[in-house]
């Protein structure tokens, strides 16, 4: 799968064998679903670095994690279809497991979030009506059809490997941009105007496959916690060392490393401070997982221990966060408020919201609806595409009701995994829980759904908080 999918993503190969590579891949999805779900995971990160294909003098560009989607949705529908030719039953519906009741309330969040998609795209202003067709189609529709391939397959445990090993590549993609190696221009054209490497308040920041350091940040904060929780908690479940337990704990203990330092050299300072939070929510977790099968006083204190060095470790992020980067009150916050103050002034005169992927056509003074503030023309700023803001990005992309959709969602996600949490039995669920806060952490000041990488992350990790069969430890 990875060299079929390789050949076709690689602009080198004539146009005929990259179209047998898409065609090799096709028909490995057709045999192994769950391998097209996991690749489309893996390479979300791409999204700046799209397959380009040349076509009767025109240039096509297909993120790779769109072709590994739709094939794999094509697939499975293709399969579904043989299957009820041939008069057998299918693995499973096609968004729960076989057998599972279906409450009547369960999808109604994701129709909601569907039906202020397509109202995003109906506002849109014209100049702008073809950005907010693809992240309809980015952010709305395929994380959909991705959850739903989740839960049809129920091979999360294949998916969280992916995920893994996506952030351990994208991370040492950024440690060696940061050591004087830039190896984005092997993979591909990146589809951003910014350099690989920004020196910005005396550090040199790296980019990695990304557009800016904070997008490398935003991604690594959220693949650490679950390879860290996946490390201990396989080996902690696990019934005796068997080799394979021991290479599946040693892949995501790496990969843990790696990304986690991935989060350092980004200097995004969300992300060390969403790291710091993620560290707690994870020795937390641990703790609740654990208080179950111990109850002596000696067993209680030892539990205890590795809050000590977890707590040092907090502390030393926090203190870096604050000296490297110029203090709490430098770097981008005063920029950052007077967006936050121009978008509430957009939600007054538009209480629906803008649009999906609008807030450029109307901050950027050049489309004439702008209420930028004019210390902010002329500089960077004044073309960013976000308010900075979890709440008022879902407010002004999908207006209140895709916002109650997406806090619906999230309700669910940690309503499900803290009611799960004390059972005890998925190791990924600590993970999961720290990798979400990090996210609404570091989203309360930058993005937290509206990137094609963190819209799949967040459906990942739902998913892992529904599932009660995850098979975390026989597929890394």
């Amino acid at each position: 799968m990875a060299l079929a999918l390789a050949l076709f993503y690689s602009s080198a190969p004539p146009l005929p064998l990259r179209l047998a590579g898409a065609l090799a891949f096709t028909g490995a999805v057709l045999m192994l679903p769950a391998g097209g779900v996991a690749y489309a995971m893996a390479t979300t990160p791409l999204y700046l670095i799209p397959a380009a294909i040349d076509v009767s003098g025109r240039t096509l560009l297909l993120p790779l994690h769109e072709v590994a989607l739709l094939i794999t949705v094509g697939m499975v529908a293709v399969r579904h279809a043989l299957l009820w030719v041939m008069g057998a039953s299918p693995d499973g519906a096609l968004l729960t497991p076989a057998g599972a009741p279906i409450p009547r309330v369960t999808y109604v969040p994701h129709v909601l979030l569907l039906v202020a998609g397509i109202a995003g795209v109906l506002i849109a202003v014209p100049e702008g009506r073809g950005a907010a067709l693809r992240e309809f189609r980015w952010l709305v529709v395929e994380p959909l059809l991705f959850y739903g391939l989740l839960h049809q397959q129920q091979r999360c445990g294949l998916v969280m490997g992916a995920f893994v090993l996506s952030g351990a590549l994208v991370a040492l993609v950024g440690l060696a941009q940061f050591v004087g190696l830039d190896l984005v221009p092997w993979i591909g054209e990146k589809r951003a105007f910014s350099d690989n490497v920004i020196a910005i308040d005396g550090v040199r920041r790296v980019t990695s496959v990304y557009g800016h350091p904070n997008n490398l940040g935003l991604y690594l904060e959220r693949v650490w916690p679950l390879a860290a929780a996946l490390a201990a908690g396989i080996g902690r479940t696990a019934h005796g060392w068997q080799r394979a337990t021991k290479v599946n704990v040693l892949f995501f203990a790496v990969c843990a490393l790696i990304t986690l330092s991935g989060v350092v050299v980004s200097f995004s300072r969300g992300a060390w401070l969403a790291s710091a939070l993620a560290a707690i929510v994870l020795a937390t977790g641990w703790l609740v997982q654990r208080s179950a099968s111990a109850s002596s006083a000696g067993n209680h204190l030892v539990r205890r221990l590795p809050l000590l060095p977890g707590g040092a470790l907090i502390v030393m992020v926090i203190a870096l966060a604050l000296t490297l980067r110029g203090g709490p009150g430098g770097g981008s916050t005063d920029a950052r408020l007077l967006l936050w103050q121009e978008s509430f002034a957009y939600l007054q005169r538009a209480p629906l919201g803008l649009g999906l992927d609008q807030f450029y056509y109307y901050h950027n003074p050049e489309y004439g609806r702008s209420l930028i503030d004019p210390s902010l023309v002329g500089t960077s700023e004044q073309f960013a595409a976000h308010p900075h803001n979890l709440l008022l990005e879902a407010w002004l992309n999908l207006g209140p009701v895709g916002t109650l959709a997406l806090g619906w969602l999230l309700l669910r996600f940690y309503r499900r995994a803290l009611a799960a949490l004390p059972a005890g039995g998925d190791p990924a669920l600590p993970g999961a829980l720290a990798a979400m806060s990090a996210g609404v952490l570091h989203g309360l000041v930058d993005r937290f759904y509206f990137v094609p990488d963190l819209a799949f992350v967040f459906w990942l990790l739902l998913a892992i908080a529904e599932q009660r069969q995850c098979d975390t430890m026989n597929n890394p």
